[in-house]
């Protein structure tokens, strides 16, 4: 009776362990990368920058920009507003 129980709490507490290892492995990635001096950034391929005031996210790859900004939120607020009154005006 005892058994499966077990088995699952044991499953939950390696799942947990993952998810502890990964964000402590992606938060020293991300920190090493927002330090690094510019211009090791400049000739680096891949490069992670973050400013607070404006917020300002961006991950650059050699061929692609992934950001997010304070026009990204906006526009993303504008967007939901904007769906919301299209589903509930008809």
């Amino acid at each position: 009776m005892g058994a499966p129980f077990m088995r699952k709490r044991g499953r939950v507490k390696y799942f947990i362990i993952i998810v502890i290892w990964f964000l402590i492995f992606a938060y020293g990635f991300i920190k090493i990368n927002i330090n690094k001096p510019e211009l090791v950034k400049d000739k680096s391929k891949f490069t992670i920058s973050f400013r607070l005031k404006p917020v300002d996210f961006r991950v650059e790859t050699k061929g692609y920009v992934f950001y997010i900004n304070n026009n990204t939120i906006y526009n993303i607020k504008e967007k939901c507003i904007n769906v919301y009154n299209g589903v509930f005006s008809k």
